[in-house]
């Protein structure tokens, strides 16, 4: 490895390093800021009203900061996996969104604005290093000079990348830009929930294996473990409890199964009905105010009608319920169901947490069929419904096993590996590794016809 190339691995680590202090940062003033909204709207219930004014200010707030009204978890990965630059303001958007959200009552979770700012940040955090991608050196080579890559150009930091696209001055561009930003991702993820194994995967999962994505996994892995390491310092993040966790045995097996097929169905179901929903109203009208206002009427009408007051917010107190055993019954289908109105209405805020607590509530609620340990089924319902949603295997299965203990790890294996099998190969963030794959081995079976002589 040359003297260039070296200089190169340097500045990805200080930059991995930098951007795990700033990813941990983010997470912990998200938690504060959200957690000081709910705490609010629990004391004030009357806030509840206010909710379709908070979500259209929080939408003028993103016109202000010149933000696409209709930015979504989805649109970022997109921009990523583009290799477009993604807008610092939108760090600030989410966070005041998600926050406004949360003050009126919305059903939305925090945990989309964390890989928000992530993303935005780490694009951030990039530009003054003038990163280029290692592209020769893990095969032992002396090029990180910025050679062109296939997918969207590797040019070096502030140059043109191969798709054509100017550099942004200054800023990570070429396959860095969406590795600077994917790393801004899993650190803020990483410190959020205590997860730097989980983290890193959701991010190359979600990215659907992005070449300039995973090839500098080992960079991201080290800003996720130092994202992990303050938060976990500081002891501000998303708490999950942990849950008693049974051997293995074959009731065990049975309950994993039912769980998991439980998980498939209720989780493409949920899938469909909001991607359905933003679809529907984005081509009735792109009126996003209207959308959102309608949104909010509606939560505050089903929560005042049916006395639904602890199911606003991110889900996380019934979450604690149903891993602590006194959760089940239809809960699982109200949190969805006032999740829906949110999410599919354009409310800010996110889904992840929302979808934990979901799958928590439905394993819970699937004990009348296994007669199970209702925590331990909570546990299941959280990491096989993640796995439907997401189309996220690998990283539904880590974060599982960091959140409750690697003992679970063949049961967690089971379920993830039913519930991604049974579910609809298109999730919440795009199709899955499975269409991934099928797409790929198409594109190589035609490449073999075509050599043929």
């Amino acid at each position: 490895m040359k003297g260039a190339a070296r200089a190169q691995v340097l500045r990805h680590g200080v930059f991995a390093v930098a951007v795990g202090v700033v990813g941990a940062a983010a997470s912990v003033v998200l938690c504060l800021v959200v957690g000081w909204a709910y705490d609010l709207v629990c004391a004030h219930g009357w806030l509840l009203y206010l909710l379709p004014i908070f979500a259209v200010a929080s939408l003028l707030l993103y016109r202000a900061l010149r933000l696409p009204l209709d930015t979504t978890t989805h649109t970022v990965i997109n921009d990523i996996c583009a290799d477009r630059s993604i807008s610092p303001a939108l760090a600030p958007g989410i966070l005041l969104g998600t926050a406004l959200s949360i003050l009126g009552g919305a059903s939305v979770g925090k945990e989309a604005a964390a890989l928000h700012m992530g993303a935005s940040l780490g694009d951030l955090v990039a530009r003054p290093l003038k990163l280029r991608p290692l592209t020769g050196v893990w095969k032992g080579g002396s090029r990180a000079d910025g050679a062109g890559g296939t997918s969207g150009g590797d040019g070096a930091v502030g140059s043109a990348g191969a798709s054509g696209g100017a550099g942004i001055g200054g800023g990570a561009s070429g396959g860095v830009r969406a590795y600077a930003a994917s790393c801004g991702m899993a650190a803020c993820f990483a410190a959020l929930f205590f997860a730097p194994l989980g983290s890193t995967a959701f991010v190359i999962e979600l990215s659907r294996y992005d070449r300039s994505v995973w090839r500098h996994a080992p960079f991201m892995l080290l800003a996720c473990f130092v994202a992990f390491g303050l938060a976990s310092i500081i002891g501000i993040g998303d708490v999950i409890p942990k849950v008693p966790l049974p051997a293995l045995s074959w009731p065990v097996v049975g309950q994993c199964v039912v769980i998991a097929v439980a998980c498939a169905l209720v989780g493409t179901v949920y899938i469909q009905i909001i991607d359905g929903a933003q679809r529907l109203t984005k081509r009735i009208s792109q009126n996003y105010y209207l959308w959102a206002a309608l949104g909010g009427v509606l939560m505050a009408v089903l929560v005042t009608l049916f006395d639904w007051r602890g199911f606003e917010g991110t889900g996380a107190n019934l979450l604690s319920d149903a891993l602590a055993g006194r959760a089940g019954g239809w809960t699982f289908a109200v949190k969805a169901l006032l999740t829906i109105v949110c999410l599919g209405l354009w409310l800010r805020g996110g889904e992840i947490m929302p979808t934990f607590t979901v799958g928590a509530l439905l394993g819970a609620s699937c004990t009348v069929m296994t007669q199970g340990d209702p925590a331990f089924s909570a546990a299941v319902g959280l990491v096989a419904f993640f796995a439907a949603m997401s189309r996220c295997p690998v990283t539904a299965f880590l974060m599982g096993c960091e959140i409750f203990g690697w003992a679970a790890a063949p049961a967690f294996a089971l379920a993830v590996a039913v519930s991604f099998s049974l579910g609809r190969d298109v999730g919440l963030y795009g199709r899955g590794a499975t269409g991934i794959l099928k797409r790929a081995t198409s594109a190589a079976r035609a490449r073999l016809v075509v050599k043929k002589p």
